[in-house]
């Protein structure tokens, strides 16, 4: 590692950095172009006169994340527990293999379970606590294989 933090670099920084480390696409070779910021979420003009800018939710996940507090007051303030919920969201995506840039429209489900990790002691853990998770692999899902 070279103990660089590229996250927290500024667009300049980073550009620097892969003119630096002669960074390329992998799978062509290509150079690559000068950092743009780039907004995921997807905008809209909100309000009567439309002059208020507004961005449309990405995630449905963040609404459980931001009432963490109050879902786990409405559990007695014990874990485990879990949140779960169904809504659109709309984000931008960057696909080459698509036009470069285009919006998508998600419905989404999810659950959130929040447990203390150290505490054992759920009644059911000796249930799943050998119960190995099976992962879909990255190469798999790209190559579309097994």
């Amino acid at each position: 590692s070279s103990g660089i933090n590229a996250e927290y670099g500024g667009l300049q920084e980073i550009g620097e950095l892969i003119r630096r480390y002669d960074c390329r696409a992998p799978a062509t070779g290509n150079e690559l172009s000068e950092p743009a910021e780039f907004n995921l979420m997807f905008g809209t003009h909100i309000g009567p006169t439309g002059l208020l800018r507004g961005f449309m939710r990405p995630e449905t996940a963040q609404g459980i994340f931001v009432n963490f507090k109050r879902l786990l007051e409405y559990n007695q303030d014990k874990v485990p527990f879990a949140g779960a919920q169904i809504g659109q969201s709309f984000r931008n995506e960057i696909s080459p293999r698509s036009g470069l840039l285009r919006v998508r429209e998600f419905c989404q489900a999810e659950i959130e379970h929040f447990m203390d990790p150290e505490d054992k002691s759920h009644p059911k853990f000796k249930n799943v606590k050998s119960v190995s998770v099976r992962m879909y692999p990255a190469k798999a899902q790209v190559s579309g294989g097994d």
